[in-house]
């Protein structure tokens, strides 16, 4: 876990109505040590408001270059300051945080599930994914509308089918991402991050075939390192006792399993 004062190279919005906004800054400690569905966390402005630090998931980690890319949307007092700042100024950055994705060897045909701002998160794993010889990789990604889906070009690059569904039929097919899942689906793993019933649709049809799967789940936090308890989740590990673990510090990504995906 590295605190650092990052320069921003990019931070211009890429959605007009969707309020998406992507930021690349150079962070070459943090990036050499980050994997996969680890998170930062910002400090947004120096001042007192909005005090807390802004947790961010990863869209892209580039070692050789010292560099990190975040997709963010525009939502609150927070992700506004964001949008104001430039590039060549700094920003603190706290990283990399959490538990990243498990990218297991041998694995050759997995599903990856993402929704609106948990697209971003699935672009690193995908690479990771190719990069360890996975021959089949299903990218299911849906949203709102066309202007909810993001980073579909870089996903075009390593995904072997990659289908879209937006709920108002703007891009792909209209309805939900699982109209796209499989009567007898066969994968070595299903992961998935987005909205809470995307994601409780996919651990059911992931459980229901017995099929491994993860998620990476979302919550408000303090600290980002598990110290303040703010982002708590009850689980139901396999003992069958309910327990509470610590997003930032158990998860992000957490067997689907495991989890009860509360509205």
């Amino acid at each position: 876990m590295i605190l650092t004062k990052a320069k921003i190279l990019v931070n211009e919005r890429i959605r007009i109505k969707a309020d998406f906004f992507l930021m690349e800054l150079e962070a070459p400690e943090i990036a050499e040590s980050a994997c996969p569905g680890q998170f930062i966390m910002l400090s947004v402005t120096e001042s007192e408001s909005p005090y807390l630090k802004r947790p961010m998931g990863l869209n892209a980690i580039d070692k050789q270059a010292g560099c990190l890319r975040i997709i963010y949307q525009l939502k609150g007092k927070g992700t506004r300051a964001m949008t104001k700042l430039g590039p060549g100024e700094r920003i603190e950055v706290l990283g990399p945080l959490g538990n990243g994705w498990s990218v297991k060897d041998g694995m050759k045909n997995v599903c990856l599930v993402g929704g609106g701002s948990g697209i971003a998160t699935l672009l690193p794993l995908a690479v990771e994914l190719e990069r360890k010889g996975v021959q089949q990789m299903q990218i299911i990604l849906g949203g709102k509308s066309a202007e909810h889906i993001i980073c579909l070009e870089d996903f075009s690059d390593h995904g072997n089918h990659l289908r879209i569904a937006t709920e108002d039929g703007t891009l792909g097919r209209a309805g939900m991402v699982d109209s796209y899942f499989e009567a007898n689906p066969n994968y070595d793993m299903v992961y998935t991050c987005g909205p809470t019933p995307m994601m409780r649709a996919v651990a059911r049809w992931a459980s229901a075939h017995g099929l491994a799967c993860e998620a990476s789940l979302e919550e408000r936090m303090g600290c980002g390192f598990g110290v303040c308890m703010g982002c708590v989740c009850e689980t139901k590990p396999k003992d069958g006792h309910v327990c509470y673990q610590r997003v930032c510090r158990e998860g992000p990504v957490f067997a689907a399993e495991e989890v009860f995906f509360n509205d």
